[in-house]
């Protein structure tokens, strides 16, 4: 009688999308060698090298407002420069409004 073996296997399924990534040839090189190395495939070494690049990296990223550096007498007297460039009345007494 033969006694059979089981053999339990576990698969991830993971929802990819497919991509190109040009490399220099000394990097695809490098990539090759590195996987026959580590009995991998390349694209097994990318995604894992992408991941960890990533995981440092805000999912939302804060915007950084742009930083302004204001002359405090322009901000003291901001009422003064704002009525210089658009006149007393302002936007309200535009000839370009009809």
């Amino acid at each position: 009688m033969v006694r059979q073996r089981r053999v339990r296997t576990t698969i991830y399924v993971m929802a990819m999308t497919r991509t190109t990534v040009y490399l220099s040839l000394d990097a695809k090189r490098r990539l090759s060698a590195a996987a026959r190395r580590r009995h991998r495939s390349e694209a097994e070494l990318i995604r894992e090298a992408i991941d960890q690049l990533l995981t440092d990296e805000p999912e939302y990223p804060r915007p950084s407002p742009p930083q302004l550096d204001l002359d405090p007498a322009v901000v003291d007297n901001l009422d003064e420069h704002l009525s210089a460039g658009f006149g007393v009345d302002g936007l309200e007494g535009a000839s370009w409004r009809s």
